[in-house]
């Protein structure tokens, strides 16, 4: 006895699971460039995309520019004295007074200053230049712009317990729109939706479509099997 209840139906399920695993086998071979596949390409193409529009430099510079000519004198802590050094780097460039004793980092400086230099080293980083920053303090690019992060945690955190909360909120907005996207983008490629328009909306209607073409085969295959969803008749 056929386990097949309607035939057309379902090979219709049929030929629909199979040009879908066909497509899905497509579209996981290293044909999209750089060796991607399919889905490599398409997630690099929203990083891209996602970069593009998280561009707010100029918007932690105005921050940092509102901080110019008002001086910071405080101590933090380093976890070792390797990295109390090369925080102190960072804000020696920045143009502050910095002493190290072996993990305590003191900084006496221009706070503006200060900012001002964590959003020159987020933009050479937003762009992907990290050489400009190794040849400037001498080590990793990377590694020297989480250094911003980590001091600048330990600076927030000295400015609260003085209740100079302004200050803290205008150093949380230099990380938010300047330091962490440069961070968490770097090397990434910097892509405009504007002109990409093709490709998003080619992506976003595929995979409207793929996922309904899964859909509906697996539908009509059950549909031929004679597996059916229905409505339990009501007993008197």
């Amino acid at each position: 006895m056929s386990v097949v209840r309607n035939k057309k139906t379902f090979m219709i399920g049929v030929i629909m699971l199979v040009s879908f695993a066909l497509c899905y086998v497509g579209m996981m071979s290293p044909n999209f460039g750089n060796g991607r596949n399919g889905l490599e390409f398409a997630d690099d193409l929203f990083n891209s995309l996602s970069k593009g529009s998280a561009y707010f430099i100029k918007d932690a510079q105005k921050v940092a520019d509102g901080q110019l000519g008002k001086n910071v004198s405080l101590a933090i802590k380093a976890s070792s004295p390797e990295e109390a050094e090369k925080w102190s780097k960072l804000y020696t460039m920045a143009g502050a007074s910095v002493t190290v004793k072996d993990t305590s980092v003191s900084i006496n400086g221009d706070y503006g200053k200060i900012l001002g230099a964590v959003v020159a080293d987020s933009d050479f980083m937003y762009h992907n230049d990290g050489k400009s920053l190794e040849k400037k303090y001498g080590y990793d690019a990377r590694e020297a712009t989480y250094n911003w992060y980590s001091s600048l945690k330990k600076i927030d955190a000295n400015l609260k317990s003085k209740s100079q909360f302004q200050e803290g909120f205008d150093l949380v907005k230099v990380q938010q729109k300047a330091l962490e996207p440069a961070y968490n983008y770097y090397g990434v490629e910097i892509k405009q939706v504007s002109e990409n328009k093709f490709s998003v909306i080619f992506l976003l209607t595929f995979y409207l479509i793929y996922t309904m073409w899964y859909g509906f085969g697996l539908y009509y295959l059950f549909d031929g099997l004679g597996i059916v969803v229905a409505k339990s008749k009501k007993t008197a």
